[in-house]
């Protein structure tokens, strides 16, 4: 059903994707999405937990085996690097289905809310991080103002504009990622 959704949305966008047509598609009958998922918003909510987490055993990004690695690595430097790469893949997995909902949250309130709560979410994750890193944060810089600076620099806008307008592969993306966190985080 996800895979489906996530097609259809990326195909025809959020209003033009019914659940009918998502249970249409994924031969189930419509209850069954409504018993899943309770919504449409539900559903795209969902979705983006999903590909976000890319790991069926994970509640929580955190609980993934890309985040385990960066709170594993004690270099700050090199936290960053694990730290980029696992974001680089994320980023590439969710693209599309991330803008769905953004551009959908600028007509429907209650995916307003959803995204508005998913980029505190996101910036209190990224905190984290940057607690993870803070004996290596240059003189000054407080972890809350490394984890808002990660935060922009690790953003799904961000990561659009280099490599779907800049011309960035994503590897090159991926780099720039620890290179630039590295610079403007670390002493």
């Amino acid at each position: 059903m996800l895979d489906v959704a996530r097609q259809l949305f990326a195909a025809r966008g959020y209003a033009e994707t019914t659940l009918e047509a998502i249970a249409t598609e994924s031969e189930v009958a419509l209850p069954t999405l409504y018993a899943n998922f309770g919504s449409k918003r539900g559903l795209l909510t969902r979705l983006l937990g999903h590909l976000i987490r890319n790991d069926p055993g994970a509640a929580s990004i955190l609980e993934t085996a890309g985040a385990r690695a960066v709170f594993a690595e004690a270099d700050p430097r090199r936290a960053l690097a694990i730290f980029a790469e696992h974001m680089a893949e994320i980023q590439a997995r969710i693209a599309t289905t991330y803008e769905v909902m953004k551009g959908a949250a600028r007509t429907e309130p209650d995916l307003a809310e959803s995204f508005a709560s998913a980029q505190q979410t996101r910036l209190a994750m990224l905190t984290k991080v940057a607690a993870h890193v803070a004996g290596g944060l240059r003189a000054g810089l407080t972890v809350e103002e490394a984890g808002r600076t990660i935060w922009v620099l690790a953003s799904p806008e961000t990561r659009q504009m280099l490599v779907t307008h800049g011309g960035y592969t994503a590897d090159a993306y991926r780099v720039w990622l620890a290179d630039t966190l590295a610079a403007a985080l670390l002493a």
